[in-house]
């Protein structure tokens, strides 16, 4: 019997081990070159034989705003995930505004550029505040590239859209960050909590999310700031959208002071047949694990709905 057990065990601890290795052989990480020389740092999930799906983050997030839960649950589902860090932001190149300045149309080419050199000729492509901007940019402008594609906490940039209230711009401007975490903390956990709308705020959710952020790179101004100068020249997509064919999930959080959820009300009106998902409670960055489980599920369950026909026979 003890040998039997014991026979087990190892058995089991082989497995085990298996697993891991497999797991990681799924997770890539690598650096993919775009014009000027500079290099965007890219995650992958999962096997490039299956549909890929490209989450691309907002103006001062890196590729960790969409979690490891997530990709690997998108993974188990058949699909090939792919998370990038934007140009001059987390591990990707920094760059001199100044002497190099870049528009709204870079950041969206660059979305381009990495399907292109992982050989994905169509992609689901999800994007959070800005980078649901470059979403509907690349619906507009290179539909045949997209499956579908999902924008979240994000609006047409309409002016029919109400501004911020007064106190998300105190919030921001009262945050100085000097590149010292433990220093800085105190200031981003209140922006953090105030961005996380009325629902209950995980403090260490939040304080992981900021230690991922110092751990990429210097963070001495406001975060985000260059991709914020890069939207300058951005003009109202509402009537360009009416256009779009693309199976489409709007979503936002019913408590987003960043961006009113008039923005998604309005972008899931322009597109044809878009459904709209308002989450109660969340503001435009989930700090709560319960919202954090539901905002990952309508992702999930929407690429799942929308996955082709001949994949999902193969899968």
């Amino acid at each position: 019997m003890i040998r039997i057990a014991l026979a087990h065990l190892i058995t089991g601890l082989v497995l085990m081990s298996c697993q891991d290795e497999n797991k990681d052989a799924m997770h890539k990480e690598m650096y993919i070159s775009i014009d000027g020389g500079i290099k965007l740092y890219v995650e992958t999930f999962g096997g490039p034989e299956n549909e890929a799906c490209l989450f691309i983050s907002g103006a001062g997030a890196n590729s960790s705003f969409w979690t490891d839960h997530l990709c690997d649950s998108l993974v188990r589902n058949g699909f090939f995930v792919i998370k990038y860090d934007h140009r001059d932001f987390g591990y990707s190149s920094k760059i001199d505004w100044a002497k190099d300045p870049y528009d709204f149309m870079h950041l969206a080419k660059d979305a381009l550029t990495i399907l292109d050199s992982l050989k994905v000729d169509k992609a689901h492509v999800i994007g959070h505040s800005m980078g649901g901007f470059i979403v509907q940019m690349l619906a507009i402008h290179s539909p045949d590239r997209l499956i579908s594609m999902t924008s979240i906490s994000s609006s047409t940039n309409s002016p029919d859209i109400p501004m911020p209230p007064e106190k998300t711009w105190e919030i921001y401007l009262s945050n100085k960050p000097q590149n010292d975490f433990d220093k800085d903390l105190d200031g981003f956990l209140k922006v953090w909590k105030y961005l996380n709308g009325t629902a209950d705020f995980d403090e260490d959710l939040a304080r992981a999310y900021t230690k991922n952020l110092y751990r990429r790179q210097d963070i001495d101004e406001a975060l985000g700031a260059t991709h914020v100068k890069a939207q300058a020249n951005l003009t109202d997509r509402t009537e360009a959208l009416k256009k779009v064919r693309i199976p489409t999930l709007v979503m936002h959080g019913a408590e987003d002071y960043a961006v009113d959820p008039y923005g998604g009300i309005q972008t899931a009106e322009a597109i044809k047949n878009a459904e709209m998902v308002i989450i109660p409670g969340m503001g435009h960055i989930p700090f709560n694990h319960e919202i954090l489980r539901r905002f990952e599920h309508e992702i999930i369950r929407f690429l799942i709905k929308n996955k082709s026909t001949a994949e999902r026979k193969r899968t």
